[in-house]
């Protein structure tokens, strides 16, 4: 006996592309913010895109966009990460200025005893 030939399946519903721009500004606060805590210690570059990582990851999460195939928040990633940059830059940065240059932030001119 001759088998019927099978009906050609039908070709899939062609959708339009997704934006991904979305998503990559979500990760681009995620990998801004590892780098600049990478970096924490070249004071001028980790601090500004340590800032550049805050600045993505808080407009990510005010807009609500999400990053990887299971929806995680890279965002607040690259929230943490950011901040913890931007702090480490800052609080070493004050660290040298007093250890080294032996001249106190201006907050501490006030109690600083020398």
């Amino acid at each position: 006996m001759a088998d019927a030939p099978a009906t050609p399946a039908t070709p899939p519903k062609l959708t339009p592309l997704k934006s991904t721009t979305k998503r990559g500004f979500a990760t681009s606060s995620f990998v801004l913010g590892i780098w600049g805590t990478l970096t924490f210690w070249w004071y001028p570059f980790g601090l500004c895109v340590a800032s550049v990582a805050t600045l993505f990851a808080l407009i990510s999460i005010a807009m609500g966009w999400r990053a990887g195939k299971d929806g995680e928040h890279l965002a607040w990633l690259g929230l943490l990460f950011g901040v913890s940059g931007a702090g480490a830059a800052v609080g070493s940065y004050r660290f040298v200025q007093l250890a080294f240059e032996e001249s106190p932030p201006p907050i501490l001119a006030v109690w600083w005893p020398f």
